[in-house]
């Protein structure tokens, strides 16, 4: 299953039950990206509080298709059960999608997001299990490069959760006394 991976992210018109899929990147385990596309949302014609993060106004993808207009491209790519899925707060991407009209129910999954608050386990009584950090964090941590891409930007947060995944895939070593 490692070798057959898919990771991916969106960015939405928000994060409520009627929000939409705005962008949508896909790349392979060697980052080779294999869907980097803006769409037009149906049901939304504004998203003042999204697009202040992730900076993509109703006129950028006006002339945008549909996601619809893919779907049986993605659900095919997603539904494969071959691959594992890897993202950062995975759900929330799924949910998204669904919402947007492309499900996937392959249950392969990693969620990058909460491998690393269980690794770096520190309590969240908020939610009663471990604090969930922001990709930005995670990537940061990793010491990622993010080069000329910034966060919040579906292609990029793609590729820092592949590369994220990728370095918790590594063995860990600690520090061993001599004596």
């Amino acid at each position: 299953m490692a070798g057959k991976i898919l990771v991916f992210d969106t960015e939405t018109t928000g994060f409520r039950s009627d929000d939409e899929v705005l962008t949508l990147a896909v790349v392979n385990g060697a980052g080779k990206a294999l869907v980097d596309g803006m769409y037009a949302p149906v049901r939304k014609s504004t998203w003042p509080d999204a697009e202040k993060i992730n900076r993509i106004s109703p006129k950028m993808v006006a002339e945008c298709p549909p996601i619809l207009s893919q779907q049986k491209l993605l659900e095919q790519m997603f539904n494969d059960p071959e691959v594992l899925l890897v993202g950062y707060n995975i759900e929330f991407d799924i949910r998204l999608l669904a919402q947007s009209g492309i499900r996937i129910t392959n249950p392969n999954r990693h969620d990058v997001m909460l491998a690393f608050s269980e690794f770096r386990k520190i309590p969240d009584a908020r939610r009663g299990g471990y604090r969930w950090w922001k990709l930005t964090e995670c990537a940061d941590y990793y010491r990622y490069d993010w080069g000329t891409s910034e966060a919040h930007g579906a292609l990029a947060d793609t590729l820092a959760t592949l590369y994220c995944y990728q370095k918790m895939q590594q063995p860990v070593y600690e520090e061993q006394s001599l004596f």
